[in-house]
């Protein structure tokens, strides 16, 4: 199984929200715990052209792109996943 490396927490919880499955943290570097991921995204929502946008099976790096330009929208369950990664990040 193909698994993406994200260490930005914001950009993990984003994975989180969208029920991507976490397979495991990389923990050798206390100062920057990585968040290992699946490849696997079932959909996201975007913003095109001021209309959202449900996209069907993105590529990992379609959703770290919509992320940084800020058109990706985040489920209800996003604060939830924030709280989440705060919370691993912290179980060391």
């Amino acid at each position: 199984m193909e698994t993406n490396e994200i260490s930005d927490m914001y950009l993990a919880a984003a994975f989180l929200a969208y029920d991507v499955e976490l397979i495991s943290i990389d923990r050798s570097d206390a100062h920057r715990q990585r968040f290992c991921f699946s490849s696997k995204i079932d959909h996201i929502w975007v913003m095109d052209g001021g209309i959202a946008v449900k996209r069907n099976e993105p590529s990992v790096d379609e959703m770290k792109t919509r992320f940084t330009a800020k058109d990706l929208l985040f489920p209800p369950s996003y604060p939830d996943a924030i709280r989440r990664i705060k919370s691993a990040i912290h179980s060391t």
